[in-house]
C-alpha cells in the first residue's frame, strides 16, 4: 500500500520534487525514531541511581547497587549516600563503606568477583580470600 506521500504522488497530486522532499523528511523522522527506540531498549534492562530511591528492601538495593558498580565503580559514593536511607541497619551502610575501600585497591578485572562476594548478603565480609 505505501505511505500517503506515495499515494499522492501516484495520483499526480504532488510534484516529484515535493515527493522527494517528503521522502527525505520521512527518512529523517524514521532514523530519529529508530535511534530513540534503540536507546530506550538499551537502557530498559539497566538500573541506575533513580532505581535506588524506589527499591523497598535491602536485597533489591544490593542488587541494583551491584549492577551500577559493575558498570561504573565511581558511583560508590552516591550509593553510600542513598544507603543511608536504611538508617536502622548500620551494618548494611558500613558494608558499602568497606566495598568502597575494597574497590579502590583492586584492578578492574577483579571488581565483579569482589562485588559478588561482598554483596551476597547484608552481613558479608567484603574481603578476597
Amino acid at each position: 500500500m505505501g505511505t500517503l506521500s506515495d499515494q499522492l504522488f501516484k495520483a499526480g497530486l504532488i510534484s516529484k520534487e515535493k515527493f522527494e522532499e517528503i521522502q527525505t523528511k520521512e527518512g529523517l523522522v524514521e532514523k530519529h525514531n529508530l535511534k530513540l527506540q534503540s536507546s530506550f531498549l538499551e537502557k530498559k534492562g539497566r538500573k541506575d541511581e533513580a532505581d535506588l530511591d524506589v527499591c523497598t528492601g535491602i536485597n533489591a538495593f544490593k542488587h541494583i547497587a551491584k549492577e551500577i558498580l559493575l558498570r561504573d565503580p565511581s558511583q560508590i559514593d552516591l550509593i553510600i549516600q542513598k544507603a543511608h536511607r536504611f538508617k536502622d541497619n548500620k551494618r548494611f551502610i558500613w558494608l558499602f563503606y568497606q566495598v568502597r575501600d575494597g574497590l579502590r585497591g583492586l584492578p578492574e578485572s577483579e571488581h565483579e568477583l569482589f562485588l559478588n562476594r561482598s554483596l551476597r548478603r547484608a552481613g558479608s565480609n567484603p574481603k578476597l580470600d
